[in-house]
């Protein structure tokens, strides 16, 4: 998949001589305007050249960022087709030889970041808040399974099965009709079986967040039946629709969706939280969940998504700490200040293929950041 691919490389990035830089960009066409991102992304640049941070860089990085800069100017004033993506995303380090792009349909906030590694926390947000669930359009004859990734609709299986004729006469004392009655809804049987384990199995390789079940009502609970019980908890929604309609009213409807299933699929996040803490399986608060981040402990990473924190790090290994030194205890370099310390946090976690989740819901009682553990804490 296109995030896990993504993510594996930009965490995997260790040459440290050189800076990235990382843009976040909508798409002028999102506007009317369609090079309106260009004159934006040259204010971003503008900027950047006069803050402090440039200007204290070596030459050297200096001239990687300025190349930077151009090569990036260049994807979106020359390269990036923008009738096919609503935003893009590059990572660039000229002097590393590190350039990674990423075409999306849904919206960004703007954004240029330099720093020594790729800025993930804006991507990781955005794949946590797109989550990949299934879309089944299901009736008594045909079906079609979609998967929504990264904000997209892709089909993953379709099928059309020919329902027996009616019989048009009654036969000896009705049993011609009863019996033809009784094979159409074996024929029926049979197709919702065989869509069940397509979901199934698609499940089994996808594992999608949640799933939602479009058609008539009475066609949609006869369908039910069939489902394997761990596909059923995954449903967050029914929509009703016509199987005539159109594809693209239909998409647009399972959309509207997404909300209240995300609501839902949060809930249970909580609550998964709540029981893992009443075993003492589980930690809350910045302080608490750096500690357990480096010693590998955590297999769930829980962030409100307006949470930041002020902090230092080491760009040469893992030492993140709240309090602001100047030298790293492991190594004796120099330690960088930032605004956000769940950023050098995330590059930790996903490097340890921690599951990393971002909630809306109000998470002051628990200092807005927790995990939950692979280990009971002891003593």
């Amino acid at each position: 998949m296109i995030r896990e691919q993504l993510t594996k490389e930009l965490i995997r990035f260790e040459k440290k001589e050189f800076p990235v830089t990382s843009v976040y960009l909508t798409l002028g066409i999102s506007t009317g305007n369609r090079k309106s991102h260009i004159v934006e992304l040259k204010k971003m640049i503008k900027y950047k050249k006069n803050t402090t941070y440039f200007k204290q860089l070596p030459e050297n990085e200096q001239s990687s960022v300025l190349a930077d800069f151009d090569r990036i100017l260049n994807w979106f004033n020359e390269e990036l087709d923008t009738t096919k993506a609503l935003s893009s995303i590059c990572f660039a380090s000229s002097g590393s030889g590190f350039w990674k792009t990423l075409n999306l349909k849904r919206p960004l906030v703007n954004e240029l970041v330099i720093q020594p590694k790729p800025y993930i926390r804006p991507l990781s947000t955005f794949f946590s808040i797109h989550r990949n669930y299934a879309l089944i359009l299901i009736d008594r004859t045909k079906a079609k399974i979609f998967e929504s990734h990264i904000g997209e609709f892709t089909e993953q299986y379709t099928t059309e099965n020919a329902a027996p004729e009616p019989v048009r006469g009654a036969g000896f004392q009705g049993n011609l009709e009863r019996k033809a009655e009784r094979n159409i809804q074996q024929t029926v049987i049979q197709h919702y079986k065989q869509v069940a384990q397509q979901v199934f199995d698609f499940n089994q390789k996808k594992n999608f967040d949640w799933i939602i079940l479009g058609g008539k009502h009475e066609t949609i609970n006869e369908f039910r039946k069939y489902l394997h019980a761990y596909v059923a908890s995954k449903i967050a929604d029914d929509i009703e629709v016509e199987s005539t309609a159109p594809l693209n009213e239909v998409l647009m409807k399972a959309q509207q969706t997404e909300i209240k299933a995300r609501e839902e699929y949060e809930k249970k996040l909580l609550a998964d939280f709540i029981a893992k803490e009443q075993k003492n399986q589980a930690v809350e608060g910045i302080q608490a969940v750096i500690s357990k981040i480096v010693e590998n402990w955590v297999d769930t990473l829980i962030i409100q998504e307006d949470f930041v924190h002020k902090g230092v790090f080491c760009r040469n290994d893992n030492f993140l700490s709240l309090d602001v030194t100047e030298r790293c205890p492991i190594d004796g370099s120099s330690l960088e200040r930032t605004n956000d310390i769940v950023e050098q946090l995330l590059h930790i976690a996903l490097s340890q293929g921690v599951n990393v989740q971002y909630v809306k819901s109000p998470m002051d009682s628990w200092g807005k950041i927790m995990a939950t553990l692979r280990f009971s804490i002891t003593g």
